[in-house]
């Protein structure tokens, strides 16, 4: 088989560059497409963020200011559905106008020697002898071949190429749909006093809601994610607003977007083949966020690849298989664990939230900085102990429903039956199909985000 890459790439945001770049650098020839033109590239909102530290953790370019650098702050508050009982953070978060950041990444990666074409959208797999061979692309009208040993598809939740696989290939196909996203809405304000312009970042996880920084200022970001469609998060925000008081303030703009919220396929790897991204669900539980979450499966893919191709080895499922193995060894196996115990812990009445905020139930200054240190939702014998009989007094005093205690039980014994799966994610492809077995009769147990809220509901 004739080779014209290495490895092609389908995306070119923030994971489909750090990847490109990553392999580009090591001496391989990589391709990036990417269906959008270069003026749209990571335009799917103006603002995101990055914790400072992980520009050093993962080798990333600094933002410049002027360019695409917006602001800087350190410090947040999560609160309970009333506004009360704050958990402080200390974290410094970076903001950055994502299209500009977008395209500094691109730069990065075609300096270590990434191609990238944009306007070229991924048609099909190439296969020989069963096996992917490269792929079919529309480059600005014109259909083109691609031969390579690898295809990432780094697509985002659209999966362009992960739902175009065969079934029984080796990696699942199903589309993101409304019950696996969040449906997001960035409200961008201005503050009418000057008393209230931000230092911080403020989040209330009852509504999913929260306030940052943005370039100006004087104003703020008005986030919101919800299940099932904007107009469901529209619905949502407006009883955040009956609820919180917010600083006076006049809407600029806003915006709309998507990211996913489900549980990562089992395999990301097949023969030739590799998901990543936001087309793997690689999503933070606790906070929708997905950027640098893809860039610790990047990592490992990017070390494992390297090492077949130096020796000389075929990037088939079995040969690609660490890199399933020691992503859910880590980082995997926490995420898959909170994503099970979170939705216990927001299934509740706005009074049962601000119970469980105010006596440290699930919702503790100590349980925020494990999530956002990426680390499982883990409990010591006495706090569970503190908790359990913290949960009955709410019972007794009608503050908290038992059907509430039993929910959150459930999915806290879930979340650790989840982790304790994943942290047993089978060393070899070959043992496989056990594993995915237990795995479905664990999840069929467990209920998503959706599946825990009536959206018909007042």
């Amino acid at each position: 088989m004739n080779i014209d890459y290495d490895v092609l790439v389908i995306g070119g945001a923030t994971t489909g560059s750090y990847f490109a770049r990553g392999l580009a650098v090591r001496g391989y020839k990589v391709l990036v497409i990417d269906v959008r033109p270069e003026t749209e590239i990571g335009a799917k909102y103006d603002i995101f963020h990055i914790a400072k530290p992980d520009f050093t953790r993962f080798g990333l370019p600094d933002p410049v200011a002027g360019e695409d650098l917006a602001f800087e702050f350190s410090g947040s508050r999560t609160f309970s559905a009333f506004g009360h009982h704050p958990k402080i953070g200390t974290g410094t978060v970076v903001g950055m106008h994502m299209h500009a950041y977008t395209l500094r990444m691109n730069a990065w990666a075609k300096a270590a020697g990434a191609e990238f074409r944009y306007e070229t959208r991924f048609l099909d797999f190439i296969y020989e002898d069963g096996k992917i061979a490269g792929a079919t692309i529309l480059e600005h009208g014109e259909k083109k071949e691609v031969r390579t040993l690898l295809v990432a598809d780094c697509s985002g939740i659209p999966s362009v190429a992960r739902t175009k696989l065969p079934e029984g290939y080796g990696v699942e196909t199903f589309a993101i749909g409304p019950k696996d996203m969040f449906y997001v809405i960035l409200r961008y304000v201005n503050y009418l006093d000057e008393s209230d312009y931000l230092k911080g970042s403020r989040s209330w996880t009852f509504y999913k809601t929260w306030e940052a920084p943005q370039a100006d200022p004087r104003g703020a970001i008005l986030g919101i994610g919800a299940n099932f469609g904007f107009d469901f998060a529209e619905k949502i925000y407006q009883k955040f607003e009956a609820a919180i008081p917010l600083p006076r303030h006049v809407l600029d703009h806003k915006e709309r977007g998507t990211t996913p919220y489900r549980r990562p396929p089992y395999s990301f790897v097949a023969d030739g083949f590799i998901a990543m991204g936001d087309a793997a669900c690689l999503t933070k539980p606790h906070a929708g966020e997905g950027v640098t979450s893809a860039m610790v499966q990047a990592d490992i893919a990017i070390e494992v690849i390297d090492g077949l191709l130096k020796k000389r080895q075929p990037l088939s499922r079995e040969n690609l298989w660490p890199v399933n193995k020691r992503y859910y060894a880590g980082q995997g196996k926490n995420y898959a664990g909170m994503l099970a115990t979170l939705v216990g812990a927001v299934s509740t009445t706005p009074k049962e939230n601000e119970y469980f905020f105010k006596k440290d139930i699930i919702f503790s200054a100590k349980s925020f900085a494990k999530m956002g240190e990426d680390k499982p939702l883990a409990f010591t014998t006495k706090e569970m102990v503190q908790m359990a009989l913290r949960m009955i007094w709410g019972v007794l005093t009608f503050r908290v429903r038992i059907r509430t205690i039993t929910s959150l039980l459930r999915a806290m014994k879930n979340g650790g039956i989840i982790t304790d799966l994943y942290a047993d994610y089978p060393e070899r492809a070959e043992n496989f199909a056990a594993w995915v077995k237990r795995a479905d009769e664990v999840w069929a147990k467990t209920p998503g985000m959706a599946d825990v809220i009536d959206p018909d509901k007042d």
